[in-house]
């Protein structure tokens, strides 16, 4: 007989995230405001108190949520992939998830990048699920500085192709999100 792992307990912080996120996709991160979520999730803000500081805390508790999130479609994406794919077809699928990602929580993805990590609020690994699975992704386990360098170049890629796609200041992205695979694949390191 096998026993279930029963599924976490989803606290009312949890769904007020979810509301917050609700708010965040269609107002964007500059207008998300604790009123609005307050009142999507039928309260008055004082009762939003009671589980945020304010909104630069629901702003954090939706970074965390997000990476959460990333992880978890990075994980699904690498499970997907056939065991006999080439390393380009392989990151030319990861990349497909990332971005993907980014175009499903755009106003999320942008939250996410573009301001300083809050490392206080968050502690330093909680990024780390994410990016060790970029990092296991793009360098194949190779951990040299010189695949450091590989990674740290096809983030700085992807991120600002994503970005620029999501705020539509790119008319070829596919082409540039197929230039960004071929051209970490050719990259000695990463194979």
């Amino acid at each position: 007989m096998t026993t279930e792992t029963p599924a976490p307990k989803v606290t009312r912080r949890d769904e007020l995230v979810q509301v917050a996120l609700t708010v965040l996709e269609r107002d964007g991160f500059a207008h998300l405001s604790v009123g609005e979520v307050a009142r999507l999730a039928g309260i008055k803000p004082p009762s939003l108190y009671k589980q945020f500081a304010g909104k630069a805390d629901i702003e954090v508790a939706l970074i965390a949520h997000g990476l959460d999130l990333l992880a978890g479609e990075f994980e699904l994406c690498l499970d997907e992939t056939p065991a006999d794919a080439t390393y380009r077809d392989r990151l030319a699928g990861f990349m497909q998830c990332f971005r993907s990602f980014g175009l499903e929580h755009p106003q999320l993805y942008l939250l996410m990048n573009s301001r300083p990590y809050p490392t206080e609020q968050l502690g330093p690994a909680a990024e780390h699920s994410a990016a060790r699975i970029f990092w296991r992704t793009v360098a194949e386990g190779d951990t040299s500085r010189a695949a450091g360098e590989v990674v740290a170049s096809a983030w700085a890629w992807a991120h600002g192709i994503l970005s620029l796609e999501i705020v539509g200041r790119l008319e070829s992205a596919d082409a540039s999100w197929a230039l960004l695979v071929d051209t970490v694949s050719a990259q000695p390191v990463a194979r």
